[in-house]
């Protein structure tokens, strides 16, 4: 193995062409250097690399059976394999052929004859393809590993089950689009009493999104002492900006903290979908955001005061809920969505986990962004 690989592994190399002589020629050549597997033709090839998977190929073109052509023509689009590194080997030189074979997905092209230390050199450029394709794959493979665990972490700091008060009753519905989410929901006692509830959204997807995420999370779960709801928001904004804002990156916002009678609920929407309140007798009232989404500019925040009653629906949504396929090239929309959900979330006997149902869908649509819900029930309401 040429000097100055960290991986050892050896490389298998398979060498099909229909003549002894010249099998024997190229194995005597790589055998010092590699794993080698000899087929006689391209029939033979295909069962071979079904069996073993080599990582070079060193194929002739003109064998019975099967030829060269149909043999990278099978390995690229009928076994979907782009890693094998196909070196041409034939003593057809026109450009037709050589054309056809690096169309259909060879890597490398050699007339014979040709010389022992040239075929060698090929070869060792192929075997640096190799070793970079495994690296690439097991830091894909590491990194992988890495998002399932923060993944698995992010879940973790989601509330699961409704808060033990006897007039508090609250169903959560998460669907991430990936394995790491930009999503971010909660809900929890203040220190005075009041109950606090969260819903937001991080631009983008994956560990960067999860990590603001986890940011937000822990400003707003230890803001017991902060005057305002409005300061609260102000300071997320700032070290938003401060820290990510450069990059682009972005978090809309929603919190409500709910007075411990149930009397009113102050609350922020900070470029959030906008959340619905119901309330007996009343026509679904929906929250508006009414500041920039946070990270983006500096702004004041806008607080607003609406008052509550016994048995009224907090239901608080991101984006991915409406933006999702009804149909090839047509969106649900937020203005559906809302119409729709404004006639089921205010029934006690609701299921958030039947929500696409509900909403006319037969099954769980094809989500390409992250789905969370919340239906936050102060005291019964009867359907």
């Amino acid at each position: 193995m040429p000097a100055g690989h960290a991986d050892a592994t050896p490389i298998s190399v398979m060498v099909v062409d229909d003549s002894m002589t010249f099998r024997n020629y190229l194995e005597e050549i790589l055998r010092d250097h590699y794993q080698i597997r000899a087929c006689r033709d391209g029939m033979e090839a295909v069962e071979a690399y079904r069996e073993a998977r080599p990582e070079i190929c060193l194929l002739d073109m003109n064998m019975p059976r099967m030829d060269g052509l149909e043999v990278i023509r099978h390995v690229r689009r009928v076994l979907g394999d782009q890693d094998l590194f196909i070196l041409v080997l034939t003593s057809d030189d026109t450009s037709e052929q050589k054309s056809e074979a690096l169309h259909l997905g060879a890597n490398d092209y050699l007339v014979k004859p040709f010389d022992a230390l040239e075929l060698l050199a090929r070869v060792r450029v192929a075997e640096r393809q190799v070793r970079l394709t495994r690296s690439l794959r097991e830091a894909n493979t590491a990194m992988s590993r890495e998002i399932e665990e923060i993944a698995r972490l992010q879940r973790r700091l989601l509330p699961a089950s409704s808060p033990r008060h006897p007039g508090i009753k609250i169903q959560s519905l998460y669907l991430p689009s990936d394995q790491a989410s930009g999503d971010y929901f909660d809900y929890f006692f203040l220190p005075d009493g009041n109950f606090r509830v969260v819903m937001a959204d991080v631009s983008g997807h994956g560990a960067k999104a999860a990590f603001i995420m986890s940011m937000v999370r822990t400003m707003i779960r230890f803001s017991g002492n902060f005057e305002s709801l409005g300061g609260l928001f102000e300071l997320i904004n700032e070290q938003l900006r401060l820290y990510v804002g450069e990059e682009g990156d972005f978090v809309t916002l929603f919190v409500a903290d709910i007075r411990a009678d149930f009397s009113s609920m102050v609350y922020v929407n900070a470029g959030h979908a906008p959340g619905m309140l119901l309330r007996r007798g009343d026509s679904p009232l929906m929250l508006r955001p009414a500041m920039p989404a946070l990270g983006v500019m500096p702004c004041r925040a806008q607080t607003a005061d609406v008052p509550l009653e016994a048995g009224s629906v907090l239901f608080l949504f991101t984006d991915g809920c409406y933006e999702w396929e009804v149909a090839p090239g047509e969106v649900l929309g937020l203005e559906r969505f809302w119409d729709r959900a404004a006639s089921f979330v205010g029934r006690s006997d609701h299921v958030l986990d039947d929500i696409f149902r509900d909403l006319g869908c037969a099954g769980t649509p094809d989500i390409r962004d992250d789905v969370s819900v919340l239906r936050v029930q102060l005291g019964l309401i009867k359907s």
